[in-house]
């Protein structure tokens, strides 16, 4: 059985120098974009090793769609990145990625990586037959919700901007979700203490100024000309989605 890769990017020339180095070898080369085809792919086809490219997917939807594929996959997985904080990595090491390499990458060294991973992966009985797992066509990603470059997600209490984590605090979440659960609506400040904080005390109303600067000053790009958070000067404050 020919041995074959599953390669995720965006990037042709990644593919081309890719494929040829493996050409090289006797290996072949699946190229894809879409993180369901890729999912669709190692469920219909035996692959050997997978190359993820992570600048070419938002962070966590990389990382809910390679937890799947390492069920699925009996073999190396790669991460190919251009920068990659401590958290990001310690991610991928809980799902078992194998390695990572930094851009820009020399094809003719992870080759040579992916071809040890595999006799490795090769002295290890497989438990699991790949071809016969049933995967779900489209990773489960309803927890995220997107807006622009902000992703909100729901199991992990977290506000990603172009896949950084703002670091939120509890209540500066619970505030920021409570606004994008009430998308382009007038919410006074009494409404916001009752809502986030659960009760109404007067002469309180500043902690809700407060919090809403921290907030705008961690997801506004200009927190001074705020594009999701506004003032409504008289009433209080409505998140736009627009």
């Amino acid at each position: 059985m020919a041995e074959r890769i599953l390669l995720l990017t965006n990037q042709l020339a990644l593919f081309t120098s890719l494929n040829e180095v493996a050409n090289q070898n006797s290996w072949f080369v699946n190229n894809t974009v879409l993180p369901q085809e890729a999912l669709r792919t190692v469920k219909e086809q035996y692959i050997s090793a997978v190359v993820w490219d992570l600048n070419s997917l938002e962070f966590q939807l990389s990382l809910t769609v390679l937890t799947q594929i390492r069920e699925l996959v009996h073999g190396p997985i790669i991460a190919l990145f251009n920068s990659l904080n401590s958290s990001m990595r310690d991610s991928l090491y809980e799902i078992h990625i194998d390695d990572f390499c930094s851009m820009p990458v020399d094809f003719n060294h992870i080759m040579k990586i992916i071809k040890q991973r595999t006799w490795v992966y090769q002295q290890i009985p497989n438990d699991t037959d790949q071809e016969s797992i049933s995967a779900p066509d489209e990773p489960d990603i309803s927890h995220l919700v997107r807006f622009h470059d902000l992703t909100i997600d729901k199991n992990h209490y977290s506000v990603m901007k172009d896949g950084a984590d703002l670091n939120l605090t509890p209540k500066e979440f619970k505030l920021f979700k409570y606004l994008v659960n009430h998308p382009n609506q007038v919410l006074s400040r009494d409404q916001l203490l009752e809502g986030v904080w659960g009760y109404d005390i007067m002469g309180t109303s500043r902690m809700v100024d407060i919090h809403i600067s921290h907030l705008r000053d961690k997801i506004e790009a200009d927190p001074k000309n705020p594009i999701w958070i506004k003032t409504v000067r008289g009433f209080g404050y409505i998140f736009s989605d627009n």
